[in-house]
């Protein structure tokens, strides 16, 4: 079939197709296309229909009404030659969707990504069918001729995550025969989040599917966070720590909403919600729960929910390589990061990290009174009272992207003040008269990167840094704090420093955003040690960085390809021009120009 031919079928298959009569199978199957889908819920059933050249499955509540918009659909045609993705979703959007979505017709996303190892786009639509406000999902699949559209509907006047839960299913359970092969679960290669949680997860295929799960359901979340007051609560009795945050969220809806999804993640445990009057609100799922609010709030509106949630050592126990990266024992809590619940989604659906919404955050930590706490921001207040301690920092200006802190009998071991920055170190008191004989060469190490990333990349707007040493696999930058292992190599220091510039105050998102940022952080230091230790230096840390095949080495052939000076320039110009605003990958290969971006794009594509 040719192309017009095929597009002019698809559009006629976005109208639900005449009833040929119902399946009630736990799973729909296409022997001769070699595909099978499972139903989302036991109550649904299938209802095949189409033409001769486009087959249309519409699954449905087995009572329900189409009028309700409440179903989904599976597409299945085939092509002359290769399918054009892009065009068929661009020929999709302009003569189905947005004739039928009305002047409400918007989009929400549309992103790359692979499902059982085939290429595929996906698209996220929001609008109203018949004055029914209804958000449409769509995964076009392609394998070589043939296409396979994947359609999920959330009419908005239901639980959106209760809907989420059986479309999830649904997806994780569709398989695809490729060419010669058994058909392959598309679940399985799908791309995993790529955030902290989640490779703190990788060892445990159950909390990654439920991280799936959480981001997916709180895809194209109206609700905007604008503050957080945090009170954590550390025992070492029993090795537990308890959170009760206040979020402020805004609705930047177009109507009121009375109900908030979020999602308290792994391997936290939700323990309750309050509204801003301390009304408790009953909440039935315990992964990802949607929050029903005493009354609506209107568009723009704010309002203020409190949530209770736990972590305590058992939950950090059940894999090896947790304990180290998520460690809760009677001695502290090591660094435990990107711990805030979620009202919105944090990366799209190929796994990509989204930008953070920037937000105020207050936390209070109540400890006994021989400990203490290093979070993000500024420390606002530290006393006792009885035998408990109270210790509050405010991130306000530099609140971070990712939020961590570490609990522990620390104390802070030096402090070093310059013109334009105060550096202040803390370690644990077993360790602090070793860490007091080296804190001159950590603190030098600090300033000078501090010193050569302003002056190459541009100033930040921080005066004060607090770098807490502690039990860290890597070293990392959270708003204007590093946490750093005692025994970190200088270059380890560096890098977190340079992150201050590329994740914290340049704060990219989308495609190859994970690999930008690393990329971008090692590269400044290979400049660092080019400008202080000769250029043959670099050129061997090039040579490293090779045989290890890091992101850094495709930076270094664009600056080859386009000239030093200009390379810089560019550099130069993506911090400025992005300072506190989120950043893209797209806007970096604009400022290389086309013989730069030549080098990068297919790398940065692919992630």
């Amino acid at each position: 079939m040719g192309v017009i031919a095929a597009l002019l079928c698809l559009a006629a298959a976005a109208a639900a197709p005449q009833d040929t009569g119902t399946l009630d199978v736990p799973v729909y199957r296409n022997t001769a296309f070699g595909i099978a889908l499972p139903r989302p819920f036991p109550d649904w059933v299938f209802s095949p229909g189409g033409t001769a050249q486009t087959t249309t499955v519409l699954f449905h509540p087995r009572q329900g009404s189409l009028r309700e918009q409440l179903w989904g659909a599976l597409v299945l045609t085939a092509f002359d030659g290769p399918v054009p993705l892009n065009a068929v979703a661009d020929q999709r959007l302009q003569s189905t969707w947005q004739p039928a979505l009305g002047r409400s017709f918007a989009v929400l996303t549309r992103d790359s990504l692979q499902i059982a190892g085939l290429p595929a786009l996906h698209l996220v639509m929001s609008g109203a069918v018949n004055r029914l406000a209804v958000d449409v999902e769509e995964y076009f699949i392609a394998r070589g001729t043939d296409l396979v559209i994947l359609q999920f509907r959330y009419p908005r006047g239901l639980p959106r995550d209760s809907i989420a839960a059986g479309y999830q299913h649904a997806f994780d359970g569709l398989q695809i025969r490729r060419d010669g092969q058994a058909p392959a679960p598309s679940a399985a290669v799908t791309a995993p989040v790529i955030t902290e949680s989640a490779s703190l997860a990788e060892s445990d295929p159950a909390a990654e599917r439920d991280e799936r799960l959480e981001n997916r359901r709180l895809a194209g979340s109206l609700w905007r966070p604008r503050a957080y007051e945090a009170l954590v609560r550390f025992d070492p009795e029993g090795a537990r720590v308890d959170f009760s945050v206040r979020i402020e969220v805004v609705n930047d809806d177009v109507r009121p909403r009375d109900a908030l999804a979020l999602a308290v993640r792994w391997p936290f445990r939700f323990d309750g919600a309050r509204s801003a009057t301390g009304q408790p609100l009953l909440v039935r799922d315990t992964v990802t729960p949607a929050i029903p609010l005493p009354h609506p709030v209107d568009p723009q509106a704010a309002t203020a929910i409190t949530v209770a949630f736990h972590l305590t050592s058992a939950l950090t126990t059940a894999a090896a390589d947790t304990i180290s990266a998520l460690g809760v024992s009677s001695a502290g809590v090591q660094c435990l990061v990107d711990w805030l619940p979620r009202v919105t989604a944090w990366a799209d659906s190929a796994g990509r990290l989204l930008a953070s919404p920037a937000a105020r955050l207050t936390v209070r930590f109540d400890l006994p009174e021989d400990f203490t706490a290093i979070s993000v921001g500024r420390l606002a207040a530290d006393f006792t009272a009885g035998d408990r301690r109270r210790v509050t920092w405010m991130a306000e200006d530099n609140a971070p992207s990712v939020p961590a802190f570490v609990v522990g009998r620390l104390r802070r071991v030096a402090m070093r003040t310059t013109p334009v920055l105060t550096i202040r170190i803390w370690a644990r008191e077993p360790d602090s008269a070793r860490v007091a004989a080296t804190t001159g060469a950590l603190v030098g190490t600090v300033q000078d990167a501090w010193a050569f990333y302003s002056r190459v990349f541009g100033r930040l707007t921080i005066g004060d840094v607090d770098v807490a040493l502690a039990d860290v696999p890597e070293a990392r930058a959270a708003g204007a704090t590093l946490f750093l292992s005692p025994a970190a190599p200088a270059d380890s220091v560096r890098i977190a420093v340079a992150r201050m510039w590329w994740g914290e105050t340049v704060r990219l998102a989308g495609p190859g955003a994970q690999w930008l940022t690393d990329a971008l952080s090692a590269w400044s230091v290979l400049q660092l040690r080019a400008a202080t230790e000769g250029d043959s230096v670099r050129q061997r840390l090039v040579r490293a960085a090779e045989s290890r095949q890091e992101p850094v080495v495709a930076l270094e052939a664009a600056r080859r390809a386009i000239g030093d000076a200009r390379f810089r320039t560019a550099v130069r110009a993506f911090f400025l021009e992005h300072r506190r605003a989120p950043a893209t990958s797209a806007a970096f290969l604009a400022l290389l120009g086309i013989d730069g971006s030549s080098v990068l794009a297919p790398l940065i594509q692919g992630r």
